[in-house]
């Protein structure tokens, strides 16, 4: 659990209750049992364990900095009032939040205090990208006023929040936010997920909105029997959440001040503030760009990797000293609902790790295998790819950043099928915020091998592309993450073979082609 900063109210009313209990027999002679009150609505019960008639919420003020809203409706499992974010990745979308400072304390890699702390409230900058959605892409973030029912059932306990009359926020937003009312999981699905909302307008300096519940409506979409006004809502209200949706490509900031009953937000303070979304700085404009025939070593440690060699490490000389960097990887289309798979020609695994590819470069003196593409439920062509970390993995798995800017660009040596497309990818966060549109450079198929030296500047966007956050290759190889060599096209097989890889500048990447996946290498 997390530790929590209690207010001196909350310390005292804690010391009164303990003294009061000593004399709870006493008072149950002079104080009638309780009787609870029935929900104006047939449909959807009331936990009696979580039923407050007059819960004391407390206004959050961000630059107070607790990280957890007294929402006077807590149970004792101590999950209430902790701030969560959800996205769209369940129904196939591909959109995040940014954080302007890493998560975490000592008690969970999610909590949200270093971001409370320095943003004086919840502050980041929404990245909408559709990814498969067949309707606007979204992300939000919210809070439980009652917690996890039990610490054997996760899923959020409902309260009778009528006693608040509504909800009162501060904050600041680059797009209009829906702020909803969430519900149990029964009663959710029983109204269609259609639940009662009300949208609050974009502010780039910060205002106030006080909503009563009757003002919180269910979407006009929804056509659906059982309705749930805001009122009803109230009797069973087990989230509020801030909700960002808009199309695809959307970048923005934000940041949630203050939260409270109708009757609060008093103290808010103005202008509230953004997070500054930056880019990295772009390298020469006007570069010396070498003889691509015999292209000059400058600055870089990058050691070109040929697979005839049976070298399963390419020698990138950024690793961050985890010795991660340079292994090969291989990715597919199964996030978006593709089924395509990479066929290889021989069993993959070492002692370390059943995923490592040592046999199949043993095997094809070089990366070779079949892209097997197969569409499944996508609406676009399927891929499938392999790729390799320039950096290397953090701790916490995810692959880190390098400036490779001094490599120039690439070269490459290799057989396929089917025209592929070298890409630049910047991390997920990153490349989220650019809606995936990773800068690539598209190479010519080959059954008989070629190579090919590729400038950073020679990168480019899809132009598919209409977001509103450009990027060059340039300035995407300041912060590079991994290189890709990806396929994507109709449905079918395709044989392919890398051979060989290095910097543009310095690398000796050649048409030496001894094992193309027709003419496997004899193993010794």
């Amino acid at each position: 659990m997390r530790y929590n900063k209690f207010h001196k109210k909350s310390i005292l009313t804690a010391a009164a209750a303990s003294m009061l209990f000593v004399g709870c027999g006493y008072l149950d002679d002079l104080i009638p049992p309780d009787h609870e009150p029935k929900s104006s609505s047939s449909n959807f019960g009331i936990s009696s364990s979580a039923y407050h008639p007059y819960g004391p919420f407390e206004t959050w003020y961000g630059y107070e900095g607790y990280p957890q809203i007294q929402t006077g409706f807590g149970n004792d499992t101590e999950t209430y009032g902790y701030w969560y974010e959800y996205a769209d990745d369940l129904d196939g979308g591909r959109s995040k939040i940014l954080w302007p400072t890493y998560k975490g304390n000592e008690y969970s890699e999610d909590a949200m205090d270093p971001i409370i702390e320095l943003c004086n409230g919840v502050c980041g900058t929404y990245s909408l990208n559709k990814g498969s959605l067949t309707y606007n892409p979204f992300v939000g973030l919210g809070f439980h006023l009652v917690g996890e029912k039990n610490i054997f059932d996760g899923t959020p306990d409902v309260a009778d929040a009528s006693s608040m009359g509504g909800v009162c926020v501060s904050y600041a937003s680059e797009m209009a936010v829906s702020l909803e009312m969430g519900l149990s999981e029964e009663a959710e699905a029983e109204i269609g997920y259609a639940v009662p909302a009300v949208t609050l307008p974009k502010s780039a300096t910060g205002i106030t909105k006080y909503i009563a519940w009757s003002d919180f409506k269910q979407p006009s979409w929804y056509k659906g029997a059982t309705k749930m006004p805001g009122e009803a809502a109230a009797k069973q209200l087990a989230s509020l959440r801030f909700k960002f949706q808009g199309t695809s490509g959307t970048l923005g900031r934000f940041n949630i001040a203050a939260v409270g009953p109708y009757d609060g937000c008093g103290a808010a303070k103005f202008p509230i503030y953004l997070p500054t979304t930056t880019q990295p700085d772009p390298v020469d404009p006007d570069p010396i760009i070498p003889d691509p025939i015999n292209p000059p070593s400058t600055t870089n440690s990058f050691e070109t990797w040929f697979g005839t060699n049976s070298e399963y490490q390419i020698q990138t000389g950024y690793d961050n000293g985890t010795t991660t960097s340079g292994y090969w990887f291989s990715y597919g289309d199964d996030v978006d609902g593709g089924a395509s798979v990479v066929v290889w020609p021989v069993e993959r695994g070492n002692e370390y790790s059943d995923d490592a590819l040592d046999p199949v470069i043993d095997y094809c003196g070089g990366l070779c295998g079949t892209a097997v593409l197969s569409k499944g439920t996508m609406t676009f062509n399927p891929y499938v790819g392999v790729g390799f970390g320039l950096a290397g993995e953090s701790d916490y798995g995810d692959l880190e950043p390098a400036d490779a800017a001094g490599m120039g660009g690439v070269c490459i040596s290799y057989t396929s099928d089917i025209a592929p497309a070298l890409e630049m990818s910047l991390g997920e966060e990153m490349d989220a915020a650019i809606g995936y549109a990773l800068p690539m450079a598209t190479l010519p198929k080959s059954t008989v091998g070629t190579t090919k030296f590729i400038k950073w500047a020679d990168f480019k966007q899809p132009s598919w592309y209409k977001g509103a956050t450009k990027i060059t290759g340039e300035q995407a190889s300041r912060m590079l993450t991994s290189l890709k060599f990806k396929m994507q096209g109709t449905p079918g097989s395709y044989k392919f073979n890398i051979q060989a890889v290095g910097p543009y500048n310095g690398g000796t990447c050649s048409n030496n082609f001894t094992a193309l996946p027709n003419n496997k290498k004899k193993r010794h």
